[in-house]
């Protein structure tokens, strides 16, 4: 089947005067119909300007340098990166199409405006109604996410909400127009366990519903193992293993991705938690080969560190990664 969304060898850096950051270094992803793609790794990894390179929210300093995004929508290809960032076309994509709730509410919510007419705004920038059919169609989406007394709260604004209810109005905004494409990054990191478990329902509740792809973005491994069926795992800008869920967690391949798995505290575990070496390096820093190979336990001098990064191969069916040593296994079996 088709992919909703395709990204071919993203490149989004940052030009600072201390130097280039390559927050995103050549991604290739694809995002399927109807499925949720985790996207994890490490803070500062590339994992949100992924995110917003694809609805170009990329301000200066960053900006895309190279790669294309191609949103796949009624047998048409519309390559979103050759939309201009403030444009009419891009506008009409954001919000209706691709829709985003962002990682901290009380950010991505105006303070001088009511909760209502915020997610009243998306609707009718999107949809031909009037202000009434706007106005009932927010509270509904509000009941909807979950919110008490949706009438009352439509007047309220986003001081007055509780986190947990400022981020169901952020999905209340986002599903508004019933996009195919819903990226939630880190939807409940800030929140207590029991309302994070809340979101995640509604999350599964909501695509089912509308049959929408999600492209979650998250460091909780897991998050990723309770709400996604495909995992990309992501450091220092690149995409570095891939594969279906379940074979993630079973049979990881990349160094990184083990290491991430063997640092997840679990309940009847005896011994200490394993522990990755080192720390992310300098993001002015350009590494030779491997990005990962200073941290690496598995670290072959004169292959791992040398020339250009390893490019992400299907080492199995349908299990991708980018490790010189793993691909080297693997081909002499």
């Amino acid at each position: 089947m088709q992919p909703l969304v395709s990204i071919r060898d993203l490149h989004t850096h940052f030009f600072l005067d201390e130097g280039t950051v390559r927050a995103v270094d050549g991604v290739d992803l694809e995002i399927g119909r109807a499925t949720t793609l985790g996207l994890v790794g490490e803070s500062g990894c590339g994992k949100s300007v992924t995110a917003l390179s694809i609805l170009r929210l990329i301000e200066p300093p960053g900006r895309i340098v190279s790669g294309e995004v191609v949103l796949h929508r009624n047998g048409q290809e519309i390559e979103l990166t050759a939309l201009k960032p403030h444009g009419a076309a891009i506008r009409r994509v954001r919000g209706k199409d691709i829709a985003m709730v962002f990682q901290e509410p009380m950010t991505s919510l105006s303070p001088v405006h009511t909760v209502g007419s915020q997610i009243m705004e998306a609707v009718r920038l999107h949809t031909p109604v009037k202000r009434a059919a706007a106005k009932a169609h927010t509270i509904a989406m509000m009941e909807r996410v979950g919110i008490p007394n949706a009438a009352r709260r439509f007047r309220q604004y986003p001081h007055e909400m509780s986190g947990g209810l400022r981020q169901r109005a952020t999905i209340a905004m986002a599903l508004s127009c019933r996009p195919s494409l819903l990226i939630a990054d880190e939807p409940a990191t800030a929140l207590d366990v029991t309302i994070q478990a809340q979101i995640l329902h509604l999350m599964r509740e909501m695509q089912a519903e509308l049959g929408m792809s999600i492209l979650l973005i998250t460091h909780d491994l897991g998050v990723v193992a309770e709400m996604a069926q495909e995992v990309a795992v992501m450091y220092l800008g690149r995409i570095v293993e891939e594969a279906l869920c379940r074979r993630i967690f079973r049979q990881p391949l990349h160094p990184y991705t083990r290491a991430l798995l063997e640092s997840i505290p679990g309940a009847t575990r005896k011994r200490r938690l394993k522990v990755i070496a080192g720390s992310v390096p300098d993001p002015f820093q350009v590494i030779a080969g491997c990005p990962f190979h200073p941290r690496c336990e598995e670290c072959e001098p004169g292959l791992c560190d040398r020339g250009a990064p390893p490019p992400v191969r299907e080492a199995r069916p349908g299990h991708k990664v980018a490790c010189l040593v793993r691909q080297r296994e693997l081909s002499d079996e």
